[in-house]
């Protein structure tokens, strides 16, 4: 996929984008899974074939918003955006993340990483890249640097963890290669996103002049913490099935 971690020969077990989700039946880990994929989609250039997508994840969207807010859905409104803004859209991706000229909110996590030498400050390909990579790695992901993006890259991260969450829900995944899965999950959150994306969403709430960056900053803050708060559920019931078998 261009501009994203692609698999190396065949995709892992449970790479593929999320799709429906049952109404009031799904789980945790499957909602989280899904919040992972719109949002790997909506930080992603917004040229015409790729808004056509967002429209025919509309439903997938309604429920996660849903789910994840407690609402109904005329309570959990479409993030703003029609097939005629893709103009807009792409001028304002560009203007934000791109450039020419100065950019005011870079999508990668080593420029808003402020845990590492004070001249590695606001730069590209940071210490963090490294480790994301061997966490790709882990995940049968072999990162291309021909795809258009950097390992960092937000829309990067976010499909990573969806291959790590969907690898851990899977049911041919194997127990071990289940770890696997949510060993990664946790990392990508706990150390990687948790840490920069909060910057990342500040600065688009300031400066984003079209609604729908405005509102994808602010939903991806909270779709985060829904995923977190997912993952620290399972790992807490995990522990309490092994506990007794560990006396």
């Amino acid at each position: 996929m261009a501009g994203r971690a692609d698999t190396d020969a065949t995709e892992p077990s449970g790479a593929e984008p999320a799709g429906a989700i049952e109404p009031d039946g799904a789980t945790g880990r499957e909602i989280s899974a899904a919040a992972a994929s719109l949002l790997a989609r909506w930080w992603t250039r917004p040229v015409l074939a790729e808004v056509e997508s967002w429209i025919g994840m509309a439903d997938l969207e309604a429920e996660v918003a849903r789910q994840v807010s407690g609402s109904s859905a005329a309570e959990t409104p479409a993030l703003p955006y029609r097939m005629d803004d893709v103009p807009e859209l792409l001028d304002e991706f560009e203007r934000l993340f791109v450039g020419p000229g100065p950019v005011p909110c870079p999508p990668y996590e080593s420029y808003w990483r402020e845990d590492v030498p004070i001249d590695l400050w606001h730069s590209l390909m940071g210490p963090c890249v490294g480790d994301l990579l061997r966490l790709y790695r882990d995940l049968g992901i072999e990162f291309d640097p021909a795809a258009g993006e950097l390992p960092d890259h937000v829309a990067v991260e976010f499909e990573a963890l969806l291959v790590a969450l969907s690898i851990a829900d899977g049911d041919d995944a194997g127990a071990v290669r289940a770890e696997v899965g949510e060993r990664v999950a946790k990392a990508l959150l706990v150390e990687h996103l948790n840490v920069w994306l909060p910057r990342l969403c500040r600065a688009v709430i300031k400066e984003s002049r079209h609604p729908f960056y405005t509102e994808l900053a602010a939903r991806s803050l909270i779709w985060l913490g829904q995923i977190q708060d997912a993952v620290d559920a399972h790992e807490a019931a995990s522990d309490r099935l092994v506990a007794p078998f560990a006396r």
